[in-house]
């Protein structure tokens, strides 16, 4: 019968590939605050080049540390490769803290869940420097405006492939 030891032994002898599968399941920072203070080999792995990250904004994302999120933010906006936000006043928080711009080289997808027009107007001017930006995933937040000068500024984002 195994000890404890050995199971745990054989857990840190897995390669980095299984652990880069198992941080794709989660979020971010999720994975990030999870992991990162586990050990020395985690807290690499998290920092690798290699290793991009999805980041979902919700009501939950408002519970942590603002100040540690916000740096972990800034330490890895060039490995974002998803943003998810499913809340207008918590996306709306992290653009006034952050400018959607080239420095975000590998966001791939943006989805953003009950969005008002005007703030979607405003937030698309921003993403024409994207390009890594394939995919655009919008909910409107009960949309009463007219839509007509929102489509030419989608249709303008120069390597978008997909849009909801």
């Amino acid at each position: 019968m195994p000890n404890k030891k050995t199971s745990v032994s054989c857990i840190e002898n897995l390669p980095n590939e299984v652990f880069h599968e198992i941080f794709d399941y989660h979020g971010g920072y999720d994975m990030y605050a999870a992991f990162s203070n586990l050990n020395n080999r985690f807290k690499d792995l998290l920092i690798s080049s290699s290793l991009l990250l999805n980041i979902q904004f919700s009501s939950e994302t408002q519970s942590f540390n603002e100040y540690r999120y916000q740096k972990f933010i800034i330490l890895n906006k060039d490995y974002i490769v998803s943003l998810h936000s499913y809340n207008e006043s918590i996306f709306c928080k992290f653009l006034k803290i952050y400018t959607i711009d080239s420095s975000f080289t590998h966001l791939r997808s943006l989805v953003l869940k009950e969005i008002s027009t005007f703030k979607l107007a405003t937030l698309l001017l921003y993403l024409k420097p994207l390009c890594c930006l394939f995919s655009l995933t919008i909910c409107l937040d009960q949309c009463f405006d007219d839509l007509g000068d929102i489509y030419p500024i989608i249709f303008r984002l120069p390597f978008l492939k997909y849009v909801k």
